[in-house]
């Protein structure tokens, strides 16, 4: 037993240590919410990396094992303390932190304050207690993941091989043993790959094993957000009352307790994107850019809908770096080339490397992810169900909408904040993606038989948490700045 906890040890503390000593060389100067950042980024860029280098051992033709990826983990982690002791650091870069003074300022030491940031990390607390408890107790339990995620990962462990995967109508073509079949079979290994590790450490497959990883991925979630909170300028207050709306989403904590979905990883590798990015947009500061990069290209090898996600920074950037009036620009010219595209009878690329995309006002086909049969044939009944009936998202469904009118209300005062207009069109970018696909293609029919549109909406959930604690932070910074009079009129 004893020997089983330090394997499981070794598989998610290496990872772990080794790209937080990287990332430590590259945030190395001092600043509110570093270490929880540092740990948060690094559990899920360790972890990653893992995963590539069982892929490499895998095609080199040394099987699937545990020892070649450790020690290859270990010679990085010793060459990021080598570069520590010669002092090796990134070029300092500026802070630039929002004030969030008044009452819930970690400057002003009220005892209602501090009574209510102890009884936060409590309930915080508990929960995740729970979680581990539920993780531990419970062997691997939800449906996808026994019939496409922990299925290649029990075939890996005992296998100690990459065994591909095809189409069940594929398999009588296949020679004996060559291939196991599966109806998710082209889904990307990444996850799948995340739950073998801990198998491979142990040298058996194990169910609570399997369940570990999902733990920390929640964890580094919320190390992440509490991070990049506070170095935005929130105080400790702040960023536990919204770390607080996001742990209690009753959606997100099922996908901790049921460990195995896929989701659960892109919601944290896009949200940790998104907080990096607008970090980027607003101070400019290349490793918060590096940061947001590798993880948006990280949700590609997670799902297929991660090469739809990406493209939501390409317009919130390109807002980001150009006059306020290039937002009003962008989106009128997206209005205008559907128009087009729609009256020319659509468009078809060929891409280099990445194939053909074919839009018009029929389908939608895209490198990666597949056809789509365009139509309108979603229904809004099921996600306003979902939404505001259900006990899947407390206010959470409220709260954007009012969010987005007082961000807009917010850019008209301000219109010179580019992290206030990337983090805007982003979100719009973002509804607008999901409302294509819930009621444009023919995944509208997940929505009306409830499969997939909580799952959908979580992969959005820490982004959207996170900007509505921006939003939070300049309104008050803003009433602030106000005259009193004014102020209160306010």
């Amino acid at each position: 037993m004893s020997m089983s906890v330090l394997a499981l040890g070794i598989a998610l503390g290496l990872p772990w240590l080794t790209a937080v000593l990287w990332l430590q060389r590259l945030f190395s100067q001092p600043q509110p919410g570093r270490w929880p950042m540092l740990l948060g980024y690094g559990y899920l860029l360790g972890l990653l990396l893992t995963t590539l280098l069982l892929r490499v051992q895998a095609g080199l033709g040394l099987g699937l094992g545990f020892w070649p990826p450790t020690l290859v983990l270990s010679a990085l982690a010793a060459l990021a303390l080598w570069l520590g002791y010669k002092g090796w650091r990134w070029p300092a870069a500026p802070i630039k932190r929002a004030p969030d003074t008044g009452p819930l300022s970690h400057t002003v030491a009220q005892p209602w304050a501090s009574w209510l940031i102890g009884l936060l990390l409590l309930w915080l607390g508990v929960r995740v207690l729970g979680l581990a408890l539920e993780l531990w107790w419970r062997p691997l339990f939800p449906w996808d993941a026994w019939t496409t995620w922990a299925v290649r990962a029990q075939v890996w462990v005992q296998a100690r091989e990459l065994v591909p995967f095809i189409a069940p109508d594929l398999w009588l073509q296949q020679p004996l043993g060559a291939a196991y079949a599966l109806q998710a079979w082209d889904y990307p290994a990444t996850v799948s790959l995340l739950a073998t590790w801990p198998g491979l450490a142990l040298g058996a497959w194990s169910d609570r094993a399997a369940n570990l990883p999902w733990l920390g991925s929640a964890m580094a979630l919320a190390l992440a957000f509490v991070g990049q909170a506070r170095a935005w300028g929130a105080s400790v207050l702040s960023t536990l009352l919204f770390l607080w709306l996001l742990f209690s989403l009753p959606m997100l904590d099922t996908h901790i307790a049921l460990a195995g979905y896929a989701d659960l990883w892109l919601a944290t590798a896009l949200g940790m994107s998104f907080f990096a990015f607008l970090h980027w947009v607003r101070t400019n500061d290349r490793r918060q850019g590096l940061l947001a990069l590798m993880l948006a290209f990280a949700t590609l090898l997670m799902k297929h809908e991660g090469a739809v996600w990406i493209g939501l920074f390409l317009p919130a950037l390109l807002v980001a770096r150009r006059p306020p009036v290039w937002l009003l620009g962008v989106i009128a010219g997206i209005g205008l080339a559907l128009v087009a595209i729609w009256f020319s009878g659509g468009v078809q690329l060929s891409l280099p490397l990445l194939g053909e995309v074919i839009l018009s006002p029929t389908q939608l086909q895209v490198p990666g992810i597949g056809s789509f049969r365009l139509a309108l044939s979603g229904s809004w009944q099921p996600v306003l169900y979902h939404l505001f009936v259900l006990d899947n998202w407390h206010l959470l469904g409220a709260l954007v909408p009012a969010a987005l009118v007082l961000a807009v209300a917010l850019m008209w005062r301000d219109r010179a904040d580019r992290a206030l207009r990337a983090g805007v069109l982003w979100v719009l970018s973002a509804l607008s993606a999901v409302y294509v696909l819930f009621f444009w293609t023919d995944a509208s029919a997940w929505v009306l038989q409830g499969t997939s549109v909580n799952r959908i909406l979580l992969q959005f959930s820490p982004a959207l948490l996170f900007w509505m604690l921006t939003l939070w932070l300049l309104l008050r910074h803003q009433s602030k700045l106000l005259p009193p009079a004014e102020s209160s009129r306010a």
